[in-house]
């Protein structure tokens, strides 16, 4: 038989010294999506929920169900309407509810926000819709979906609460058109 060969003398093969580079910043990557923490601002609700709006997410939100009008999104008296009363200005209504009423989707669309991070909203839940229209679900004790989630008309999405600024349990419910908020009574049915 051959006899093996003899393995090379990597020992004595002389070493290149390391290179000493300055340290540079490092180009990003392009093929990477960013990804951007939200800090809401404190100025306003109508100024928070503009902020979440602009943010973008990657699902469409699903065809809408072509019933033209908004389901309610739970069942109670309203206790508070939109624009200005009492001195105070509401971009929505406020629905009395017993703490931990399902909370439903008002119609088909895509979760952009799900958190606790708008000013005296607490817990909150913004969907966009293919029609424009953002709906706004606060002051809920559970969140039940989270953002990029796609919901279903009437799907339940979140709990029903006394989070944020609320005095007792209720569901404030939005309805935006674009950044600009509208009364949410023209659309429900």
């Amino acid at each position: 038989q051959p006899a093996a060969p003899k393995p090379a003398a990597v020992a004595a093969a002389p070493q290149p010294e390391p290179a000493v580079v300055a340290a540079a910043p490092k180009p990003e990557a392009q093929d990477e999506p960013r990804v951007t923490a939200y800090t809401p601002p404190t100025e306003s609700k109508t100024k928070a929920i503009e902020a979440v709006e602009q943010t973008q997410v990657a699902a469409l939100p699903p065809e809408s169900t072509g019933v033209g009008r908004l389901r309610w999104p739970a069942q109670g008296r309203v206790i508070a309407g939109f624009g200005s009363s009492g001195g105070k200005k509401s971009d929505g209504i406020d629905i009395a509810v017993p703490e931990g009423t399902a909370v439903h989707a008002a119609e088909n669309g895509v979760v952009i926000y799900a958190g606790d991070g708008l000013k005296g909203f607490g817990n909150t839940v913004l969907v966009s819709h293919e029609d424009g229209l953002v709906t706004v679900y606060g002051h809920a004790s559970e969140l039940k979906v989270k953002r990029g989630d796609q919901v279903r008309r009437g799907q339940e999405i979140a709990r029903s609460g006394m989070t944020g600024d609320a005095d007792r349990p209720k569901l404030h419910f939005e309805v935006r058109k674009g950044t600009s908020p509208v009364d949410p009574m023209t659309y429900l049915r």
